[in-house]
């Protein structure tokens, strides 16, 4: 099931890409070009909830994403991604030495707006489900199965802050911030809340800084 929904997600991006080339093809109007982006780079993670609460967990990140005019104003953009990253936590303490590592697939979707000259400084707000494809959590140097199976399948609403900066036409700077709205953890001996206090439990929040492609 879960490379079954990791296919599919795949196919709707191939899909959404597919289109952007006939609309384009069809379209002569400059302000109707999709564009398409490569992105990659490290992830400083923690996870509210979990007794440690510093960015001290790299992970990384990479992605495809496209995105599109969604009015009239050709600077108030669509975006759709597809990519992998990695999350989690250490935690050390008099007690223990915490490695958690959690490996997710995500498709973020934000709303975008283009500025400066030649659109160089993209602002974005927005979501980034993901499904958890790979647990891996390490208590004092061995594996600790127990907690590598208490993270739920979906991390379903994170919220994602993007700014972007093109350096040259085709590649730029670009930094993120996610923050999970929904515990993600099965079990909770500890935790925090978000929103209300029966959403209590642990939650993903990481800082990303990279490189980007475009073409």
């Amino acid at each position: 099931m879960k490379v079954t929904r990791i296919i599919a997600l795949i196919v709707v991006l191939l899909a959404v890409s597919s289109t952007a080339q006939a609309q384009h093809r069809k379209k002569s109007n400059n302000s109707r070009q999709f564009d398409f982006e490569l992105r990659g780079g490290l992830n400083f993670c923690q996870i509210d909830g979990d007794g440690s609460g510093s960015y001290d967990k790299l992970g990384f990140h990479g992605g495809l994403n496209t995105s599109f005019p969604i009015s009239d104003n050709e600077h108030l953009r669509f975006v759709v991604e597809l990519g992998v990253t990695q999350k989690g936590s250490h935690i050390l303490t008099n007690a223990m030495d915490r490695t958690i590592s959690l490996l997710y697939v995500e498709v973020p979707l934000m709303i975008a707006y283009d500025m400066l000259y030649k659109q160089q400084l993209r602002v974005g707000v927005g979501l980034a489900p993901a499904i958890l494809a790979k647990a891996n959590v390490t208590t004092d140097g061995s594996y600790d199965q127990l907690q590598s199976e208490n993270y739920k399948r979906f991390d379903a609403i994170p919220v994602c802050v993007s700014l972007r900066y093109r350096i040259t036409d085709h590649i730029g700077a670009d930094v993120r911030y996610y923050n999970s709205m929904l515990n993600t953890a099965k079990e909770n001996g500890t935790g925090t809340y978000r929103i209300v206090r029966s959403n209590k439990g642990q939650f993903n929040r990481l800082l990303q800084a990279g490189l980007t492609i475009n073409f």
